[in-house]
């Protein structure tokens, strides 16, 4: 008995330990790109800022009822104030200080990693597959935004344990027959919408698959998951009229100014599962090197201007659902050597891999692969489905062919660890560059004398964009009007309405009596400074030198 309880609390234990050593590094970094418009928005607002409107999407609509305020939000989750809440208290008491919300994002997900390890545990009533599966979790690197970056940290975390504790208590109310159970599940999924709408898709989800452990007439069915099918109906027909209202194009959204908006739902609705299903274990540089040497092979004719687009979208997404059609075949050569509750079991989690993806619909890709942390809920199935791998493999008790896995998954593990390690060291010296321009600047100019001020910036090297002059991934306006913001008197709105957020964006701006500018153009600088009459005492003009990763005074 003693025996077994230690290993019960030495799996959670490595899992922990695995997390923190690989993911310590996070400590080191910096606002990476979104952070800064958070930061911006708290220095404008204050406590405000967690029920100021909710996207930008209803902020443009205008509409009372689009608001964080308006109680219809309130009520559909709409705005992510849990998250907005997380962000206040970090910026309010932790300000330009990343430490914090690294430790929040390393805690969480080894939370995350455990609840999956005892998922899995339930599952399969053996603790060593769950391990491996929950490691798979821990360590995959194509979901490790999530955890690297603060600005998705703060949501996709917190969002992905509610739905944890939504699937444990539903499989709790599926094997005891008591309501609360349901009932627990439901809450967990609707609070996880107020950190970030991942989990929405299980409203639907796990009323359906409990046909398969339950019969049901049409009334009772309608009767226990009533709240359920209530929840899912307003809330996708509310975010379905907020996206079709907008008569513009919004960033990467989908929005009433597509010519087919319904038909690239229904069309990504097939595709982004179909090929989300084998690029959230594959991390993208061992794809993306595959996909252009196939592309160079294959179609040589290709211009070089349109190589990169073919590689990394049609011939990318050609092997991902080659790989997904292999990893099915190989699916249900297990499938058949499961006993009927472990079919039962799969069967969930394959649908509930691919249903993971249709949150993400209304966004659209670069590239054949989402962005990083939109494949943190899918790597749930992951783990469930590796340690399914294994479960079985035991049950042969064919000791090569399992020692042969583990060695083959060792190796698997081992690009994933390796792939996070480089990630993160390149995150790391980018913060550091980042940190040392800003403390630079910071010295040269403590604070802003007058109540108009521009900024010019040149430089050897372009960064990210043509133009963009300092290593920053967005726009470095914002990100000097929001540093120098507490040593000002600038109004709110030179913030909220963040005209120099976007990377690459220069100009000028006045209003209330108080002026900004940033600039790399001299020419666009010196038209702007005459017409606005902006003495040359109030004109900061620097050159980023990239070799030395130095800062000089013009």
């Amino acid at each position: 008995m003693i025996s077994k309880f230690n290993w019960r609390i030495v799996y959670p234990i490595i899992l922990f330990i695995v997390i923190v050593s690989l993911y310590w590094p996070v400590t080191n970094t910096f606002y990476q790109q979104d952070e800064w418009y958070g930061y911006g928005t708290y220095l404008a607002n204050g406590v405000a800022t967690i029920f100021s409107s909710s996207t930008h999407l209803s902020k443009n609509l205008g509409s009372i009822f689009l608001d964080t305020n308006g109680l219809i939000n309130i009520i559909l989750g709409e705005g992510r104030i849990f998250t907005r809440l997380l962000q206040y208290m970090f910026y309010n008491n932790f300000p330009l200080n990343i430490v914090p919300i690294s430790l929040f994002a390393l805690v969480l997900h080894s939370a995350n990693a455990i609840l999956v390890f005892l998922l899995a545990k339930k599952i399969f009533k053996r603790d060593l597959p769950a391990f491996f599966g929950s490691l798979f979790f821990a360590v995959n690197s194509v979901s490790q935004s999530a955890i690297t970056w603060s600005a998705a940290s703060v949501n996709a975390l917190p969002s992905t344990f509610l739905v944890l504790i939504a699937i444990l208590s539903f499989f709790n109310y599926l094997d005891y027959n008591k309501t609360k159970w349901l009932f627990y599940s439901f809450i967990s999924i609707y609070i996880s919408l107020f950190f970030r709408e991942t989990g929405i898709f299980l409203f639907i989800l796990l009323p359906t698959i409990s046909l398969l452990y339950n019969k049901y007439s049409i009334k009772s069915f309608i009767r226990t998951y009533w709240y359920f099918f209530l929840a899912i109906g307003l809330i996708v027909t509310f975010r379905l009229y907020e996206f079709k209202a907008v008569p513009y194009q919004e960033a990467l959204f989908l929005t009433g100014s597509s010519k087919y908006f319904f038909d690239s739902l229904i069309v990504r609705s097939v595709l982004y599962p179909l090929t989300s299903f084998s690029l959230s274990i594959v991390p993208p540089e061992a794809f993306l090197n595959l996909s252009r040497y196939l592309t160079n092979v294959y179609y040589p004719f290709v211009p070089e201007a349109q190589f990169n687009l073919i590689a990394q979208t049609a011939v990318l997404d050609f092997l991902a659902l080659l790989l997904s059609i292999v990893i099915g075949i190989i699916s249900l050569i297990l499938y058949k050597k499961s006993n009927t509750k472990i079919r039962r079991q799969m069967i969930f989690w394959y649908i509930f891999l691919l249903a993971s993806f249709l949150p993400y619909v209304v966004i659209s890709k670069s590239f054949s692969y989402l962005e990083s942390r939109y494949y943190y809920v899918s790597s749930i199935s992951w783990a469930i489905i590796f340690a399914w791998v294994f479960y079985i493999l035991e049950k042969l008790k064919k000791k090569f062919i399992y020692i042969l896995f583990i060695l083959i998954y060792s190796v698997f593990i081992f690009i994933h660890i390796r792939t996070i390690k480089t990630g993160l060291n390149r995150v790391v010296n980018e913060s550091l560059v980042r940190i040392s321009i800003l403390n630079q600047i910071s010295l040269i100019l403590p604070k802003l004398e007058s109540k108009k001020n521009i900024f010019y910036v040149t430089g050897d090297n372009d960064y990210y964009i043509a133009g963009n002059k300092i290593p920053f991934q967005q726009g470095v306006g914002y990100t000097l009007l929001a540093y120098y913001y507490p040593k000002s008197q600038y109004p709110a709105d030179f913030l909220n309405n963040a005209e120099l957020f976007e990377i690459g964006k220069e100009g000028y701006y006045e209003k209330e009596g108080y002026g900004f500018g940033y600039f790399t153009s001299i020419k666009l600088m010196e038209e702007q400074s005459r017409m606005f009459k902006i003495q040359d005492e109030n004109i900061y003009k620097f050159y980023y030198n990239s070799k030395t990763a130095k800062l000089e005074k013009l």
